[in-house]
Formats: C-alpha cells, structure tokens, sequence
C-alpha cells in the first residue's frame, strides 16, 4: 500500500520529468556545464544558446565590441591629456583635486554602470541615468573650467 505522500511524491516526480525533459542535463554542446543568463541558457563559451529545442549560435556583432573600447578609451585619453595640460600649466592644485574628483567620480559611474547590465529592466533605467549623469559631467567640464 502506498501512502498518500508517496503518491504525491511519485506524481510530482513525472510532472517535473515532463516539464523538464528538454534541458535535464545542462551541459552545452561544448561539452561544460551550460550557465543560466538573462532568461536563457548560454554554453559556457557564449557561443551557443538554447532556444528550447536545440542549440542555436548565438549572433555576435562583429564590430560593436572593439569599435566601442576603441572609442571609449580615446574619449578618457582625451580627457586625461586636458586634465594633465591645465594642471600643468596653471599649476592650480584646486585643479588636482577637482579633476581627482572626476576621475574617481567616473570610476565609480563605470563601475555601477556595468553591474546594472545583468539587472534586467531596472539595470537598464539605471544604465540610461549613469549615461546622461555622464553627459552631464563633460558638459560641466567643459563649461566650467578651475579656476587659473
């Protein structure tokens, strides 16, 4: 005789077997374990995604990536390089720490702003306010300069 609560238990049991025939097992078609990212899963290299049915690529933009690590980091050498000439030559140390300021006031805008990317919906209101908080700060640089 079975119990009620092993009953139950069995019916749970081929209820969850059905549900989750498609992924028991998540490895990826590389052979490691599949991660769990934004609502699907990845292979553990990023190349493929599960679709529900099988393993799709995934489609990789081919020039977003370095064309943006290039653009960003030539916009940060700029901004260093006048940093660095209007310290020099108004040897201001109210400069020094107002553009410390700045650096550490993007630093940690950077930071927050790449940890709101796996917050879903919210990560990207907060991702499209540490952009224009950004905006804001070149338009204040640039219109309000330290004192000579």
């Amino acid at each position: 005789m079975c119990t009620f609560r092993q009953r139950k238990l069995r019916l749970k049991l081929r209820l969850d077997a059905a549900i989750c025939a498609a992924v028991d097992t998540p490895v990826g078609p590389d052979g490691l374990l599949a991660v769990f990212d934004g609502g699907s899963w990845h292979s553990h290299d990023r190349r493929w995604r599960w679709n529900g049915v099988a393993w799709v690529p995934t489609n990789r933009a081919t020039a977003g990536p370095w064309l943006t690590r290039i653009g960003t980091s030539l916009v940060l050498l700029a901004l260093l390089g006048y940093a660095v000439y209007t310290m020099i030559a108004t040897s201001s140390e109210f400069a020094v720490g107002y553009y410390s300021g700045v650096g550490i006031f993007f630093a940690l805008l950077l930071v927050i702003f790449r940890f709101a990317g796996r917050w879903g919906a919210f990560g990207t209101v907060i991702r499209a306010g540490s952009i224009l908080l950004a905006l804001l700060k070149i338009i204040t640089l640039l219109t309000h300069r330290p004192p000579v």
